[in-house]
């Protein structure tokens, strides 16, 4: 499917959205109290950091187990969420907040009990989901108003995508008109150590020959850790409500050679792309997403890369140049890791890629099999 084909499919759910709700948003005071539940891993400290910087008063509540030495001049509850060890204490009593901000977990017994505690104590409650709710990746231009998986109760060892759903419903529950529900694909930049994206900033700007999937037509999808916190930001000050597809890295779906050539442009051109089509990766047993990170082909799941952030970016959505994004991975992995480490060595991470050693055998048997066509 090409990007007009794409565009075609999505253009009347985009025309429908309009300008959106921007002409109602009220003007809400600057310097609003605002709660966060997490905030000092990954995608918090983003959220933590543009909060600061547009002058809000920031509480954290979380165990002080991850980075507990950052920001030291915030107010820190501490707490427990998990239902085993759970201490929600620091929570309770008649203290008020303007708005709450979930960024910890995917257990809806968690979202329930701290949704249902705070309740009449905020305005608003926003959470971070995920597009994992969406129950038919196939379906091209998937919207906000997409079947999801149909759940209805919580079972101990149920799927990621399963319990977002219920912590979906948890917080709709509890704030039936007052809710912002972030939907976002695979987050990258800093702090990010899925190795997903690295995997490809690595290769890529160490040159040389480097295994690119398929023929460069499949789409792909996602979106820098600043953007979804600025949204959730912008999302407070308009006074924004509903659930959003906060997909990026741009308006329009990315296909691959696109995404792959970025990256070569960006460091120089260095590496020689070696497209291999769908037949030689399902020889060699290389998984999607695991095996060759990111990548999807469209005959897998076409919706997957293909979803709408139309109604997010009526509701000012920005994106950041996927340059920055880049930069910002791969200056977090070379401080974490090294810039001489393979990420595809990290067996700690499920997404992180083959080694570059296997790689380079693949390409020799890709050279082979070409040469005795």
């Amino acid at each position: 499917m090409e990007r007009r084909e794409f565009l075609h499919v999505t253009s009347v759910a985009s025309m429908a959205l309009g300008l959106a709700s921007l002409s109602s948003c009220l003007n809400p005071d600057k310097n609003q109290r605002i709660l966060i539940l997490g905030g000092t891993n990954y995608l918090g400290p983003a959220i933590v950091d543009r909060a600061l910087a547009m002058g809000h008063e920031i509480t954290l509540f979380n165990r002080g187990i991850t980075n507990p030495d950052l920001y030291p001049n915030l107010e820190k509850l501490r707490g427990n969420r998990t239902i085993e060890e759970e201490n929600l204490s620091a929570l309770e009593g008649d203290r008020i907040w303007d708005i709450v901000i979930d960024t910890w977990t995917a257990d809806p017994r968690m979202i329930s009990r701290s949704a249902e505690l705070l309740k009449n104590r905020v305005k608003k409650y926003i959470f971070v989901s995920s597009i994992a709710v969406y129950k038919d990746k196939t379906v091209v231009g998937i919207t906000e108003t997409s079947p999801l998986h149909e759940v209805t109760e919580f079972i101990p060892g149920m799927s990621y995508y399963q319990s977002k759903v219920l912590c979906e419903a948890a917080v709709e529950a509890a704030f039936p008109k007052n809710h912002v529900i972030v939907r976002p694909p695979g987050i990258f930049g800093k702090r990010d150590e899925s190795w997903s994206l690295v995997y490809w900033l690595w290769r890529i700007r160490a040159g040389g020959p480097v295994l690119a999937p398929g023929d460069g037509t499949d789409f792909v999808q996602w979106i820098d850790v600043r953007d979804v916190a600025h949204f959730i930001l912008h999302a407070l000050e308009t006074n924004q409500n509903g659930i959003y597809n906060t997909i990026g890295p741009m308006k329009e779906p990315m296909v691959f050679k696109e995404f792959l050539e970025r990256i070569n442009a960006h460091f120089g051109n260095r590496a020689n792309l070696v497209w291999v089509d769908n037949e030689f990766i399902a020889e060699h047993k290389l998984r999607p997403i695991v095996d060759i990170p990111i990548w999807e082909p469209k005959s897998r799941r076409a919706g997957r890369h293909t979803m709408s952030s139309e109604k997010a970016i009526q509701a000012g959505m920005s994106f950041t140049p996927v340059e920055q994004t880049f930069d910002s991975a791969l200056k977090w992995y070379d401080n974490v890791k090294s810039s001489s480490t393979d990420p595809g060595i990290d067996k700690s991470r499920p997404f992180n890629g083959i080694t570059r050693a296997r790689e380079l055998e693949l390409l020799e048997a890709w050279k082979a099999k070409n040469r005795d066509i």
